[in-house]
């Protein structure tokens, strides 16, 4: 498209009534859309860094473990083998215990702050 063709366009645009009209809240509620999505956005990444950081450090406490005593990392792996269940369970609820307190109470609480 040419300069001409788009300025020409442009001053026939800012000339026209428009077909709509926007709602008296428009821009508060697209000011709330972006900060729900920032803080949705941000929730999520502090939530993703200290799943990083627990891994890390039960991978640090299993390193120095087994540097001190293998015997107990070894009966610690058994236990696991054993009961994979439950360990299983116990860590997707202590998971979803912490996605809930960091990811999903905020954002419902943001929201029903907003809408009060």
């Amino acid at each position: 498209m040419k300069n001409e063709d788009l300025s020409e366009i442009l001053k026939t645009s800012l000339k026209a009534e428009p077909n709509f009209r926007l709602p008296s809240d428009f821009s508060q509620k697209v000011t709330q859309s972006i900060a729900r999505h920032e803080q949705w956005k941000t929730d999520l990444t502090d939530y993703f860094y200290l799943l990083a950081t627990l891994l890390l450090l039960i991978i640090l406490l299993a390193g120095s473990y087994y540097l001190a005593d293998k015997e107990f990392l070894i009966r610690i792996v058994t236990f696991l083998k054993l009961y994979p269940v439950p360990v299983l369970f116990l860590i997707f609820t202590l998971n979803f215990i912490l996605l809930t307190d960091r990811v999903l109470l905020r954002l419902l609480f943001n929201r029903w702050k907003i809408n009060q």
